[in-house]
């Protein structure tokens, strides 16, 4: 086949993957990742054959040994021979459905960079790349600006951030570049466009990310720059702004600044705290796996292992990290030094051939020669990487910065091995062909090799891309047929998708989460059918702890599923006992491999009152409280223990403490509401009875007469507008309230 042709082709495909970032199909599990990665990884599988026969047939073509390309590999090596002492090996090699960052999946992006490095060796093609990419970014930022989301069809705004960020600079690039006055002016729509969504999706990290590269970057203008007036105007820029950073955010304790954005912009923000609490964890864990870390992926381990309660001083949701939310941490965390030292080198190598490369090109940078704007270029390039370095320190990658990660060392391979100007690189090339051997030089054998491989990447994509598409659709199927009802059916399809394989994970917690959520579905089935359908149920939950034993939430998940059996069994003493005493070992397990999580405890507890073990579980709700006294549902839960044991002095005292530390939002009982509600209100605490009192209407709106005690509420605290707006509710759900509502209203008068 002409090499032209291997060319267009690859480089198309190329193209076409960038147009991968607007693929959401609704019917998948985790639609924003599995929807984009999947085809990425088919069409990578695909081109990489078409690459491998190509540079066998045209050797000239094969990629020139460099130390970016080198450090690339070895991070690779690196990843997977973390895979081979991972805790949990299938996660790290084949990931899950959230993230879709197990080793397989990350060689795609190593395919295509390899790909890339090969096929685009001239401007032109770069040009037409680097359009592509800015003109699809552009689409998806207008997508988040006018859609209904900010997240536009990435998913998640951290990852437009990141986006957004190499695409802004692949604008500067292409401006730089076109030598055409008018037509260079043009790349700031795009760009403007880009920054307004980049803003909309206020990251805090992307936000410093890309402050700190635009300072380095008139920094470097500020010293390398030939025009002296540019230089001191460039300087000037940046002592400015220096100083005017320092100077805001010295005002940090101020109101006006602790009620604005910027506040997110600093050590106070929550979000940083949890991470910094993660980090630590982290630290603690690093000598016990110097070399080669937890295994890639496995930082859930560490983060488990270590984990203070101090935590839910700045967060209630999200108390699970899969990731260290920095990548530098997560690396050497998962990875180990080896890890760590590879992923350095590739941006050592960067640093390394760039410097190289600006000295060679006069140590100027400027507009009126050709290695002046080249080392423009150069400088652009290194704010983009500071940027994206930045940026990861409170993040981490996904897909779209990955592709962007790769297009941006591919180019920087391209300004290395570009052509002096006025020599036609394809001509170059040409030239070089008849000195270099072609062990596919026989057309026919070139055909059959082609076709081989081709088949062997069809039955690869299949097997590993194919066949989980295949189950995410069908878990979605088959959890919508649970949902509406249809226990039996939604079993039977979850067995006909599920099988032991990891990326399974996912798909198999999404059953046992239903029913730890509505127990209450086991009733519409008899209790034979509704036994093995818990059953059922109870496997995917040990299949998934299988995988990993030292996952404190998977071991909860399965003594929860058990406690659940156990309380649908519970007329039935041999089965309750059967199902709850694995309940408390897997809890047990679960606390082992988190025991600074108080929640665990107060699982633990419900099932230790379960089984009539009053004392055991009080002590298990106090050691909770005792690992973070603010820790507002501890003492919630101690209060609904109190209730039911009618212990009515500690009663009272810790449902105070769960009211004054905003814990109502925890307490989903509507009898411990009532009884917190007639508690508060008998001793004349009515701000405490009023909290109470609107919770239970928010969990049972339809119910007249919560409505009617909370209208009596506001009319005893005089606040007349939600006294009527609560009186017109219960007289809307019961007209015959109306009467005894007007004589109440006339005798408060």
């Amino acid at each position: 086949m002409n090499k032209k042709i291997y060319l267009r082709l690859l480089q198309g495909g190329l193209i076409a993957s960038l147009f991968i970032v607007f693929a959401v199909f609704k019917h998948l599990l985790f639609p924003y990742i599995t929807s984009k990665q999947l085809p990425f990884n088919i069409l990578m599988e695909i081109l990489f054959v078409f690459w491998l026969v190509f540079i066998l047939r045209y050797p000239e073509y094969r990629p020139k040994r460099n130390y970016i390309t080198t450090g690339l590999i070895v991070y690779f090596m690196a990843i997977l021979a973390s895979c081979a002492v991972s805790v949990d090996i299938g996660l790290s090699f084949w990931g899950d459905a959230e993230r879709m960052l197990g080793f397989f999946h990350l060689l795609h992006f190593l395919i295509f960079y390899l790909i890339l490095i090969t096929v685009f060796r001239s401007w032109r093609e770069w040009r037409v790349l680097l359009l592509f990419s800015v003109m699809i970014a552009t689409a998806v930022s207008l997508i988040g600006l006018r859609g209904a989301n900010v997240y536009s069809t990435i998913g998640n705004t951290t990852y437009v951030s990141g986006y957004l960020i190499f695409n802004l600079f692949f604008c500067l690039i292409l401006f730089l570049r076109d030598k055409r006055q008018l037509r260079r002016w043009l790349y700031l729509a795009p760009a403007l466009v880009m920054l307004r969504e980049f803003w909309a999706c206020h990251t805090s990290g992307a936000i410093i990310g890309l402050f700190f590269s635009v300072l380095l970057l008139f920094f470097l203008l500020g010293l390398f720059h030939k025009n002296r007036a540019l230089r001191r105007v460039s300087l000037t820029v940046f002592i400015i702004a220096v100083i005017g950073t320092v100077g805001i955010f010295s005002q940090y304790r101020a109101a006006w600044f602790q009620n604005s954005f910027l506040r997110n912009l600093t050590f106070q923000k929550a979000t940083f705290q949890t991470r910094l609490i993660s980090w630590q964890g982290a630290a603690k864990d690093f000598k016990n796996h110097v070399l080669f870390g937890t295994g890639f992926g496995n930082y859930a381990i560490i983060f488990d292992k270590h984990f203070d309660s101090e935590f839910f001083d700045y967060a209630r949701t999200e108390t699970y990290f899969d990731r260290a939310h920095n990548n530098l941490v997560d690396i050497v965390s998962t990875t180990g030094l080896v890890g760590l030292l590879a992923y350095l080198s590739i941006f050592i190598a960067v640093l390394y051939y760039l410097f190289k490369r600006f000295r060679q090109n006069g140590g100027r940078a400027g507009r009126s020669e050709e290695g002046a704007r080249r080392n423009l270029e150069i400088i652009v390039v290194v704010s983009l990487l500071a940027a994206y370095f930045i940026q990861n320190l409170a993040v981490f990658d996904s897909l779209v910065t990955y592709i962007g990660l790769m297009m941006t060392l591919g180019f920087i391979y391209y300004l290395l091995n570009e052509s002096a100007p006025g020599i036609d690189r394809d001509k170059e090339e040409d030239a070089d062909e008849s000195t270099v051997s072609r062990p596919l030089l026989d057309s026919q054998w070139e055909l059959l090799v082609l076709v081989i491989l081709l088949a062997l990447a069809l039955l690869l994509a299949n097997r590993y891309n194919l066949k989980p598409w295949r189950m995410f659709k069908g878990t979605i199927v088959a959890y919508n047929q649970v949902l509406r009802g249809d226990l039996p059916g939604g079993v039977a399809l979850y067995k006909e998708v599920l099988s032991d394989a990891a990326l399974d994970h996912d798909a198999r917690a999404t059953l046992v989460n239903f029913i730890l959520a509505n127990p209450g579905i086991l009733n519409t089935v008899p209790r034979e059918e509704a036994n093995a359908h818990l059953e059922y149920t109870i496997g995917l939950a040990k299949t998934n702890v299988a995988m990993n034993p030292q996952d404190s939430l998977k071991q909860m998940q399965l003594a929860q599923v058990l406690d659940t059996a156990a309380r649908f069994n519970y007329q039935d003493l041999i089965k309750f006992n059967y199902y709850s005493r694995q309940a408390l070992e897997a809890m047990d397990l679960s606390i082992e491999s988190s025991p600074g999580r108080a929640p665990v405890y107060l699982v633990k507890a419900q099932m230790l009152l379960a089984r009539g073990e009053k004392e055991a579980a009080i002590e298990n709700v106090e050691y909770a409280i005792s690992l973070n006294p603010n820790y507002a549902e501890g003492h919630c839960r101690l209060a609904q223990f109190y209730l039911f044991l009618e212990q009515e002095a500690e009663f009272g005292a810790s449902l105070k403490r769960c009211v004054d530390l905003d814990g109502v939002s925890y307490i989903n009982s509507g009898s411990l509401l009532s009884a917190a509600a007639n508690y508060f209100t008998a001793a004349g605490d009515y701000e405490r009875a009023l909290k109470m009192a609107e919770r239970l209407a928010f969990l049972s709106p339809d119910t007249a007469e919560i409505w009617f005690n909370l209208a009596k509420l506001y009319l005893i605290t005089e606040e007349q507008t939600k006294a009527d707006f609560a009186a017109a509710q219960a007289i809307r759900l019961k007209a015959e309230l109306k009467t005894e509502w007007l004589e109440l209203v006339k005798g408060m008068e």
